[in-house]
């Protein structure tokens, strides 16, 4: 018998003014009930009832000890309530991704997670800047790009190419480069999340970095990928976010005949021993999501 039993039953006896009665109700022998109480004064070095041949009342230190136990066995039934949501599959999960990965394959396929688990809310931190899972109390993040999170377990999903693209209008512009030397002759849009001035732009693939020009410089993915669609200049996103617009004739590929890079996409996780349900299910179904979406290598 644990200390909350016996607080337990320390209660029990206080409210009924009996020790008969409280073993009765709880199904055990007296002998229990009595030591439990006695384990209590014991411990706390206090005396706790008034004990006749008729009745128990509570001293005046063990009204004091009431309120308290009573608090302390009330905060107790909060937290098995938690433990009842956690079994009914009720609860929350909070995730940070890339605002274009959250907003093109995320949440355009979370209805089908709902359906199997229609009680969960999904939390979502969109955002281009690094994400720190603890610092932010995330449960779980996707990064595309390499990771060096020493302290967070990290579950490899797959590779996604990055693709070199141009609007129509900026082809007619200025051409279609056919070799790197000719992006001399161009312009890049140039992207940088932190905000630092340089004078060329870097394109990269697999086994290239070509420097070249570029007249603007942006910090959001949304202005980089519009900057783009206007014609302002070459960029470099994606496959996954880039089919579309290519489907559509909006954006051109360049330099198909050239190896892409790719770039390692990875969910990651805090080491933790007890996860509910359904925040496995949902790392699951966010792995095979991602690897239908994403992938050239998996």
């Amino acid at each position: 018998m644990d200390k909350i039993d016996r607080l337990k039953i320390f209660c029990l006896v206080a409210e009924k003014q009996s020790f008969a009665q409280a073993a009765v109700h709880l199904g055990l022998p007296r002998s229990n009930v009595t030591y439990a109480i006695q384990a209590l004064e014991k411990e706390y070095e206090v005396l706790l009832f008034y004990r006749t041949t008729r009745k128990v009342a509570l001293t005046h230190e063990g009204s004091l000890f009431y309120d308290e136990a009573m608090r302390l066995v009330s905060q107790l039934k909060e937290l098995n309530r938690f433990k009842t949501q956690v079994r009914s599959q009720e609860g929350k999960i909070s995730i940070g991704m890339p605002k274009r990965l959250a907003t093109q394959v995320l949440i355009p396929n979370l209805k089908a997670f709902y359906q199997r688990y229609p009680k969960v809310k999904v939390l979502i931190n969109g955002s281009d800047d690094f994400s720190n899972l603890i610092e932010q109390q995330l449960d779980c993040v996707v990064r595309v790009g390499q990771v060096q999170d020493e302290y967070l377990l990290i579950k490899p999903i797959c590779q996604t190419e990055i693709w070199t693209l141009a609007a129509p209008q900026y082809s007619i512009e200025f051409g279609i480069p056919k070799d790197f030397d000719e992006l001399q002759q161009h312009f890049a849009v140039d992207y940088h999340v932190a905000k630092h001035y340089r004078e060329l732009s870097e394109l990269v693939f697999k086994n290239h970095r070509v420097k070249m020009p570029y007249r603007l410089l942006i910090e959001n993915t949304e202005a980089y990928i519009q900057a783009g669609l206007n014609g302002l200049g070459i960029i470099q996103i994606p496959a996954f976010d880039a089919k579309n617009y290519v489907q559509q004739d909006r954006l051109q590929r360049l330099f198909e005949h050239v190896p892409s890079s790719e770039l390692p996409v990875n969910i990651l996780l805090t080491d933790r021993q007890y996860r509910p349900e359904y925040f496995q299910e949902f790392i699951d179904w966010l792995n095979d999501l991602l690897k239908s979406e994403l992938a050239v290598h998996c």
